[in-house]
């Protein structure tokens, strides 16, 4: 099968109407595919093997989408390429990867114009890729929590099985339309693909600041929205009064939901935000569309056809998430794992400790390799990020452990601060009235930005070993 598959039954079903909206231009759903087949033709010149390796770096917009459902058409495997990447993360992207070709909107050595705002450069990688046979379609390549690269690999088979999935969850319809402001890059294949595959409109977001934003939900009658808590934080302050009645489902991604926005928003807009727990390697896993606005903090109940299991739970009931269900990816890609060589009895390892509460919700409390062991305590850091992040001083922290001689490890937080005139007192205090006292960092560092992984930005974990005092 090809995932192109989607696409043309949609452009049968609904050939006039709207699947993508860029400021005034909207683009039917015949439109699109007639551009897609219109692109693969050129694409199919330029001698891509069926499999071949394509990167693509392509800013958001219709023309990322069109050239993705391109390259599938043309049996390549697309490998998503963030804008913002270095040239040096780009090299290594390709490297590791084994990118046989680049496509962009930047003109770079040896590069072939495909029209006037597309350009395909040919790659010559010191090892050719081998796909093991599988049908790929995609290749995330992710640095996860730390600095060991990796690249996961899905069929068009797999993400089928994934969307599938996902949409007993989100019950995506015809009837919805999608308001879209996340990067296409890191964000496609359970959302976008999913709604173009249901019949859905989607309105690509093109100024995140909130008026334009509410304008485009209230014009195209928005029903979904799909942002981070970034962009749900800056909706809340938006004091204009403007309601935004047709929303149905607000789904709060890419990274944890803090209190206050949460909050705020529901105050705001009388929605609450639902969370989700969403893996590169599994697609959508859980989504708390039974009790958002009770349960603010937790991930749900398994989405779909998922189940969810703790391995080997403390007293207090926290143990490693592992998942079983459809779509778990294929492979890592340099060095080639199978899925079969990663899972353990069928259950794939998440590396996020989470618990369940008495009704069946998972709530999430660290990732596995972030747990601080403060003599013979466990400390989650995420907890504790979320209350500094509270103070009115603060603007980002990260908190990690550090080796201690006599105790383990001890906790430490760096702080980026809204003003270099900042009471880090202020700070100590607000810990002392919303932690435990053996949750308070014994040390803050006031920072310019908290260290993030290539790529995909995440918190960097860790500390240095320091000796007893």
């Amino acid at each position: 099968m090809n995932l192109t598959d989607f696409l043309d039954r949609s452009a049968a079903r609904w050939p006039e109407k709207p699947a993508l909206i860029e400021g005034d231009e909207v683009v039917s759903y015949a439109v699109l595919n007639q551009h897609v087949n219109v692109l693969a033709a050129s694409l199919g010149t330029l001698g891509l093997l069926p499999g071949g390796r394509v990167g693509l770096s392509f800013p958001n917009g219709t023309s990322y989408v069109a050239l993705t459902y391109a390259l599938w058409r043309i049996q390549a495997v697309v490998v998503p390429i963030p804008t913002e990447c270095t040239e040096e993360e780009i090299v290594e992207i390709c490297e590791a990867m084994q990118v046989q070709a680049m496509l962009g909107d930047k003109l770079r050595p040896h590069s072939t114009p495909l029209t006037p705002e597309f350009f395909f450069t040919k790659l010559h990688p010191a090892t050719p890729p081998d796909n093991h046979g599988l049908n790929l379609a995609f290749i995330r390549f992710t640095s996860g929590t730390t600095s060991a690269r990796k690249g996961v690999a899905l069929t068009h088979e797999t993400i089928r099985d994934r969307i599938r999935s996902a949409n007993q969850a989100f019950r995506i319809t015809p009837d919805d339309t999608v308001i879209w402001c996340l990067p296409m890059a890191h964000h496609f294949l359970i959302t976008l693909v999913l709604y173009l595959s249901e019949g859905a409109t989607m309105v690509l977001a093109r100024h995140v600041v909130a008026k334009p934003f509410l304008d485009a939900v209230n014009r195209w009658r928005g029903t979904v929205l799909y942002a981070a808590p970034f962009h749900f934080g800056m909706l809340a302050r938006d004091n204009s009064g403007v309601a935004i009645s047709s929303v149905r489902l607000a789904v709060s991604t890419t990274c944890s939901l803090p209190q206050n926005v949460a909050e705020d928003f529901h105050q705001r807009f009388g929605l609450p935000l639902v969370q989700g727990l969403g893996v590169i390697e599994l697609g959508l896993v859980c989504l708390n569309v039974d009790d958002p606005h009770g349960r603010w903090n937790s991930v749900g109940k398994p989405a779909g056809d998922f189940q969810v299991r703790l391995h080997e739970p403390d007293a207090e009931g926290c143990g490693e998430v592992r998942v079983q269900g459809p779509g778990i990816f294929d492979a890592y890609v340099a060095p080639w794992i199978p899925r079969a060589g990663v899972l353990c009895d069928g259950w794939f390892s998440t590396g996020d400790i989470g618990r369940f509460d008495a009704d069946g919700f998972l709530f999430l409390l660290a990732r596995k390799t972030a747990v601080i062991n403060l003599a013979g305590r466990k400390v989650f850091p995420e907890e504790i990020e979320a209350v500094l992040n509270r103070h009115p001083d603060v603007r980002e922290s990260r908190v990690y452990g550090r080796v201690h001689a006599h105790l383990g490890e001890v906790v430490e937080a760096e702080l980026v601060m809204n003003s270099p005139a900042a009471n880090l007192d202020s700070v100590r205090a607000f810990c002392r009235d919303h932690l435990a006292s053996y949750k308070i960092p014994m040390r803050f560092t006031v920072v310019t930005a908290v260290p993030r992984t290539p790529v995909t930005g995440k918190i960097r974990r860790g500390g240095e070993t320091v000796t007893a005092g």
